[in-house]
């Protein structure tokens, strides 16, 4: 059976967490609209392309649409996701929910963005199982 779905969000900050979604659920996932992605922090759908492809998760970018080839939950404790010094605290979130739920060896430059708009980021996460460590 394929799966293929076409996605549209409300707003550009719900995009991130989507493709995470999307790269650990079978099927194909369109998303279309993003372009504005590109006018953020960071170019946040070409990141997210970064991060993905660094597990195994295929995707396809243009300008304003992207399509991941989502795989359904993997175990990538064989894998390693590094996320540059971006200052985008979205990518940040999303790297660590992913590495979370992958197992994926990760590290995060200037993580402590994230604190400017979710201060209890870590303490939720750690209160739903998460486990890391924090290097300075």
């Amino acid at each position: 059976m394929k799966t293929e779905a076409s996605i549209y969000a409300r707003t550009t900050d719900e995009y991130l967490i989507l493709f995470v979604i999307a790269a650990l659920t079978k099927g194909v996932s369109t998303f279309k609209g993003i372009s504005d992605l590109a006018n953020k922090e960071s170019s946040r759908a070409h990141e997210m392309k970064k991060i993905l492809s660094q597990i195994g998760i295929k995707c396809k970018l243009s300008r304003n649409e992207m399509k991941i080839f989502g795989k359904g939950m993997i175990d990538a404790s064989d894998k390693k996701i590094f996320v540059e010094n971006l200052g985008d605290h979205r990518v940040a979130m999303c790297s660590f929910i992913l590495a979370t739920l992958t197992n994926a060896n990760t590290t995060i430059k200037n993580f402590e963005t994230v604190f400017t708009s979710s201060p209890s980021f870590l303490k939720i996460m750690k209160s739903l199982g998460a486990k890391f460590e924090i290097q300075k």
